[in-house]
């Protein structure tokens, strides 16, 4: 009897984890199953949310690109004269102003906080940025009109006085597959050896392009065989420096080796957090008193317990923990989505280009079908640095008129 009321006090960790400590962290984690809207905003309706949100962001990145601005000699990674560049960095960006519900013109300031988080940088490699104006009317992005003082701003458009007509999605899409083509190519122009091309709204976490210098010479240019960097065949791949988080959740995924490393991390998960709470309590508790099968028993059911909180988290949420350094990020086979950041090897790019180019058969298609038809056509291989590089901060997509398409992942 007394064997059997030990073991039921033995749930009241297990209670105190899921029903105090875990609500407690993981109640602003948005993919958890403890994420509150209403407490981690703390009543705020989500739009009011995310738009206070974007603005702070975007206060601080016009207070830092005017210091850029203002300074007689600015030193930033766009002033980089060296004559072999290690990496180009292309922006693609339109206007981004918009009505909103009183009538008045707002400007999210996406382009300036994007190229704010990348001039921030100090990389110690040669690194060049330009931006790739590519609105129909290039004097309304009023964003790349006042970078244009501290970073190259390239036009595709020239004509500023022909109205712009109303485009139906299939020629948005085409559009926006023209101005990546045309983006790559102005990119190829500075002679680098990679390619980073962002959207004007995929802003860059902090040491982005320090992580990016580790992936390239670690896992493209060579890789990991045991302790020892070899040598590594990177040409045929490409690189997503973002995800959904969304499609980043345990098993939210088509691709097999990615089911694969997901129960990997949670088996793994498993075993160190029940050794851990295993050895602490046989420390602390036990005292080396029960019998091995208790203890086997006990090893089994803290397994069990520490694969359920970690589900309960969420991976998107549990994979912050890489952050703590770069060698701690991991390259996996990418989904079939998404293109706001994406690191290309020279050859892959000008192939890239070239087929994009030639191959007009895509119509509807979406920009990131097309790479992935590539991608299958060409045999190359499409990897996914996670954790993220870059967040999405658009809160509408520009191939949507939708008012209800909005996207406050990032902003939650």
């Amino acid at each position: 009897m007394s064997r059997l009321v030990y073991k039921g006090l033995n749930l009241k960790p297990y209670i105190l984890v899921f029903c105090v400590i875990l609500p407690a962290l993981c109640h602003k984690m948005y993919f958890s199953i403890y994420y509150n809207q209403y407490l981690h905003m703390r009543g705020e309706d989500p739009t009011t949310y995310s738009a206070r949100v974007n603005e702070e962001r975007r206060r601080e990145a016009e207070t830092f690109l005017t210091s850029k601005a203002s300074a007689t000699s600015p030193q930033h990674v766009t002033l980089e004269t060296r004559s072999n560049v290690r990496l180009a960095v292309g922006f693609v960006t339109v206007n981004r102003e918009s009505k909103i519900q009183d009538g008045s013109v707002y400007n999210p300031g996406y382009l300036l906080q994007t190229v704010a988080a990348i001039l921030r940088e100090k990389p110690s490699f040669s690194t060049r940025v330009l931006i790739c104006n590519v609105d129909s009317n290039p004097l309304s992005n009023s964003d790349a009109v006042f970078l244009s003082s501290i970073v190259p701003v390239l036009s595709k458009y020239k004509q500023t006085d022909v109205p712009v007509k109303t485009m139906t999605l299939s020629e948005k899409l085409q559009k926006e597959k023209d101005d990546y083509v045309y983006c790559l190519n102005q990119t190829l122009a500075l002679d680098p050896e990679y390619i980073l091309i962002i959207e004007d709204d995929a802003l860059g976490t902090h040491g982005t392009l320090d992580i990016i210098d580790h992936i390239i010479r670690t896992k493209l240019e060579r890789k990991y065989h045991g302790f020892e960097l070899k040598e590594n065949n990177y040409t045929k791949s490409i690189i997503k420096l973002f995800s959904p988080r969304y499609i980043q959740r345990d098993f939210f995924t088509t691709k097999p080796k990615r089911i694969i490393i997901n129960i990997l991390e949670l088996v793994g998960i498993g075993i160190v957090g029940a050794t851990t709470i295993s050895f602490i309590h046989f420390l602390l508790v036990q005292k080396g008193r029960n019998a091995y099968v208790f203890h086997k028993m006990f090893f089994v059911a803290n397994v069990i317990c520490c694969i359920l909180a970690a589900l309960a988290i969420s991976r998107p949420h549990r994979m912050e923990l890489r952050r703590i350094s770069k060698q701690l990020y991991i390259m996996i086979d990418a989904n079939d989505c998404c293109t706001p950041a994406v690191l290309y090897p020279r050859g892959a790019a000008m192939e890239f280009m070239s087929y994009m180019q030639t191959d007009r058969k895509h119509g509807r298609r979406p920009l990131d079908d097309v790479m992935d038809d590539f991608v299958r056509e060409r045999g190359y291989r499409q990897f996914a640095v996670e954790p993220n590089l870059f967040s999405h901060i658009g809160q509408h997509s520009t191939l949507h008129t939708d008012s209800k398409l909005k996207f406050l992942q990032n902003f939650v």
